[in-house]
């Protein structure tokens, strides 16, 4: 299957390219189109005198303000109208105008034609196809540094992972004209505002999220959610089960998907996934919805590190799935067999609501006493959470507070706009692979908004479990799931699959990135050598990212080019280069 992106130029002329096996988004194809199979709940039009407006991805549109909007214009306050994620395009006479998703997940580039003509479009990977781009020697090496992710995101022009390709920022107002491009920060993106408190309205944006899928897929779709029996993938199975319109023809309408070890049908997450299933069933009872509890063996074929050449299609960027990818894919075809065409999946949730000490240095930061007595206490119950001394907590805290910069509220925003945009090439593979669209509602904006409202001593706290998410979803999970404290741990399984596959892996960090001179490949065969035998202080987040990208590489050299020009008759345009992008071996 090929790749879903949509995009456009500001043509001079009405003769100008437009990629294979394009069809129209609004207006004229040689202005804004669509390539791939893209689910028509995913794309919502509306045309009025002078102006063609299009909303593409998961939103709960309501008809009187696209009719508006077709009227008189877009304001910036669109991307936040519905519930959803998604990215709104104006196209008129004179201009396009695209409102980019503040929550990254669906993210937006810019190129340039051979003859300076301006480019956009939500996959990188098919600009650079169109322009001929290489991949960008900047972005791999800031990709592979620890902590690379922390500044993006910002105003401004940003590097994709091709050279001759702009990230466009989330929250942004790009402008096409033949003569350029130009951009501004929306000047409204908040969702909004909480129901009654934190609690409520975090239950009201999970519902808007989940309902936004369960209403949108196509009426013969079958719809699917993660179910690990934790309590973030748990949470949104049920809410998606809860908000599926009743239907009488459709057995396991709702799939609720809990993978485990083949061989073992009892005991940990497979306990919890099972009361969760088994309760919502028995509420929805009566009320034509149904929910069936789809269980997805795993052998040692599946375990980390296997398969990843084979599986891994190209992306815009490496996918977090890479490691795993024999598991994940396993998912997606047992669902896939079933008809899925959507999948919900919990990512993002421990980001947003987990424990985590960022806030510390904001407490730290104000005087009164009270401020420093919690900062104490907080200190003090992460310090026994980790077994660890208080004092260089407090120390770095404190340090932090007196370099100033960025709130833990900012930051967490920041993440999760990285976790959003480094989804969608997970996104990508289910979609090429399998044709599912994926959807990670933890990242959807009025989702981060309302979870943000809560400080982050009262949000992510040492001393209780997500409390935020708990209160939300009271009366929706057994009491069992909110009450759990531990997850699974697929470490052992990450030992396994190194062990089986050393000496594929040693091979491997001697290819592309090598090449490029970005790592020591002696240096990560030593580090692959010692994680096998169980040496301490080799963590794999050492070697993963390396690993991830040296697939990610592979793929996109050895991948027939994602896009290329055609002319209104389907021939290749002969001004514009057709080429796949590059890696320097090639050239």
């Amino acid at each position: 299957m090929s790749i879903r992106w949509f995009g456009g130029r500001a043509a001079r002329h009405d003769t100008a390219g437009y990629p294979a096996a394009a069809r129209t988004l609004i207006g004229n194809v040689h202005l804004a189109w669509l390539c791939g199979d893209w689910p028509d709940s995913q794309i919502t039009t509306v045309q009025g005198a002078h102006r063609a407006v299009a909303v593409l991805g998961r939103a709960r549109c309501e008809p009187r303000i696209l009719q508006q909007w077709a009227e008189h214009g877009v304001l910036d306050s669109a991307v936040s109208a519905f519930a959803g994620a998604y990215t709104v395009v104006e196209v008129t006479e004179h201009a396009t105008v695209v409102l980019t998703d503040p929550g990254w997940v669906q993210p937006l580039y810019t190129a340039a034609t051979a003859d300076g003509s301006p480019l956009w479009g939500s996959s990188s990977l098919a600009l650079a196809a169109l322009i001929g781009a290489d991949v960008d020697q900047v972005w791999l090496g800031q990709h592979l540094r620890p902590g690379h992710d922390e500044g993006l995101g910002g105003e401004g022009e940003q590097r994709s992972a091709f050279d001759g390709v702009t990230s466009v920022p989330p929250g942004t107002r790009l402008t096409v004209t033949p003569s350029g491009t130009t951009s501004r920060p929306l000047a409204h993106t908040a969702t909004s505002a909480a129901i009654t408190g934190p609690a409520a309205g975090l239950r009201a944006a999970l519902q808007g999220a989940v309902a936004a899928i369960a209403e949108g897929s196509t009426a013969e779709g079958v719809v699917a959610a993660d179910c690990s029996g934790g309590l973030d993938s748990t949470s949104l199975a049920m809410l998606l089960a809860q908000h599926r319109p009743a239907r009488e023809d459709v057995l396991g309408d709702v799939l609720a998907v809990t993978v485990h070890p083949a061989g073992i049908t009892a005991g940990g997450d497979l306990d919890y996934a099972r009361a969760a299933v088994d309760d919502a069933c028995a509420a929805l009872a009566g009320q034509g919805r149904r929910l069936e509890h789809l269980l997805c063996p795993l052998t040692d074929h599946h375990v980390p590190y296997s398969r990843m050449l084979e599986l891994a299609p190209a992306t815009d960027e490496p996918a977090p799935s890479t490691i795993a990818i024999a598991r994940f894919d396993a998912e997606l075809a047992l669902l896939a067999g079933r008809g899925a065409g959507d999948l919900v999946t919990g990512d993002g949730g421990d980001t947003l609501l987990g424990p985590q000490p960022g806030y510390l240095p904001d407490l730290a930061a104000c005087p009164p006493l009270r401020s420093q007595t919690e900062l104490v206490r907080h200190a003090l119950g992460w310090a026994r959470l980790r077994r660890t001394a208080v004092w260089p907590l407090l120390a770095r805290a404190r340090a932090t507070a007196r370099r100033g910069g960025a709130s833990e509220t900012d930051r967490t925003r920041a993440a999760m706009r990285v976790v959003a945009r480094t989804a969608r090439a997970d996104a990508q593979i289910t979609e090429q692979r399998h044709g599912i669209s994926l959807h990670n509602p933890f990242t959807d904006p009025a989702v981060v908004d309302a979870a943000l409202r809560q400080p982050g001593p009262l949000r992510a706290g040492p001393g209780d479990y997500k409390p935020l998410l708990r209160h939300a979803m009271t009366g929706l999970l057994p009491e069992a799931v909110p009450a759990r404290r531990t997850k699974g741990d697929f470490t052992p399984d990450q030992y396994r699959g190194l062990r089986a596959h050393l000496d594929a892996l040693t091979e491997l960090v001697g290819g592309a990135l090598a090449a490029r001179g970005l790592i020591d490949p002696g240096r990560y065969r030593a580090l692959l050598a010692r994680a096998a035998a169980g040496a301490p202080g080799v963590g794999f987040h050492q070697l993963n990212p390396v690993l991830a990208t040296e697939v990610w590489l592979r793929g996109i050299a050895h991948t027939p080019a994602v896009a290329r020009w055609a002319t209104p008759t389907g021939h290749q345009e002969s001004e514009l280069t057709t080429s796949s992008p590059r890696s320097k071996e090639q050239r």
